[in-house]
């Protein structure tokens, strides 16, 4: 789950874009989601970090004005992981990773109580074999170095940048070129595969699904982010609401893709890709201002809203059926 860049001169593609339209938006769908406000842990306002597809949630909560705790959700039930916690990311069995105020490193929280992930300075991913996908020192002065660990060893990921790993122990991250930073994939005993750039030589990754589809960002030549997804080596745009610029924000097993997307006006509505159709939908009852931040395998999306000034909540939309 990584994030941002800096410019230099325009590059040539080193792969040309699949023939999906710059504004690919589908007849509206009849499914529409009905919003679950998910609390607080007493304050006035919650925010979600991720979920999982068994409909946990995880984000953090205030229990008082300025004091905030982590949080997982689930059943309607909101559990107090304390006020330390900072969650990254849940895998299906309700392990849950993260980082600590009061202690360095990342950590696991498995059945009730925190582990630390061994030598990890950070814990961004985990996977549903409980494997953590983060960084460690590295050796010297050196920047911290991408690493995966697992039941007590830690393995060198030989990428500069993760975002997020499946099952497979594919790993979705980017690494430096001349003039330039790939999105890229690792993948055990096949190595680094780098999926290019387009504009401007700069790429990157935000998720992986298990199926190993990846998805992140290019820039086009307005120097506008673009939503892309890459299938092996073959990359798609995935369009946008009739503007230039969209970003992708999740993938599921299904391969739908949760987006927000620019209208024409320049402003962004959440959006949902689906076989090569793009659908507002703050259409069909997502709310257009606020925030998303997953999709899971039975099409819940999780994210905030803000239904007052200087109000957050965590909420998930889910299908109706």
């Amino acid at each position: 789950m990584f994030h941002r860049r800096v410019l230099a001169a325009l590059a040539a593609t080193a792969l040309a874009l699949a023939a999906a339209p710059a504004s690919a938006v589908a007849a509206p769908q009849t499914q529409r989601y009905r919003m679950v406000d998910l609390g607080t842990l007493g304050g006035a306002s919650s925010y979600a970090v991720a979920s999982n597809d068994r409909g946990a949630v995880i984000g953090r909560s205030q229990v008082r004005e300025d004091v905030w705790h982590a949080f997982v959700w689930q059943d309607g039930v909101m559990t107090d992981l304390g006020a330390t916690f900072s969650p990254m990311d849940i895998n299906n069995r309700g392990q849950i990773v993260g980082t600590r105020d009061d202690a360095p490193g990342g950590w696991l929280w498995s059945n009730g109580r925190f582990i630390p992930a061994g030598d990890l300075s950070s814990a961004k991913a985990i996977n549903d074999r409980g494997e953590v996908l983060g960084q460690r020192p590295a050796d010297g002065n050196g920047p911290d170095r991408p690493a995966l660990w697992w039941r007590g060893r830690t393995r060198d990921v030989p990428l500069d940048d993760v975002s997020d790993l499946n099952s497979r122990r594919q790993v979705a991250g980017g690494q430096l070129v001349s003039d330039g930073f790939h999105a890229s994939v690792w993948r055990p005993g096949r190595g680094v595969t780098d999926l290019s750039a387009a504009a401007f030589n700069r790429s990157n990754t935000y998720r992986i699904n298990e199926g190993g589809d990846v998805i992140g960002w290019i820039f086009n030549e307005s120097q506008q982010e673009r939503a892309v997804r890459w299938r092996g080596e073959r990359r798609t745009d995935l369009g946008t609401l009739g503007g230039e610029a969209s970003h992708a924000v999740a993938i599921n097993d299904a391969g739908e893709i949760l987006m927000t997307a620019q209208l024409p006006s320049g402003l962004s509505h959440p959006a949902l890709w689906r076989t090569g159709r793009l659908t507002d939908l703050s259409e069909l009852g997502v709310d257009p201002d606020g925030d998303l931040v997953d999709l899971n395998n039975e099409g819940e999306i999780t994210g905030s809203i803000r239904p007052a000034e200087g109000v957050a909540r965590a909420v998930v939309y889910r299908p109706v059926r």
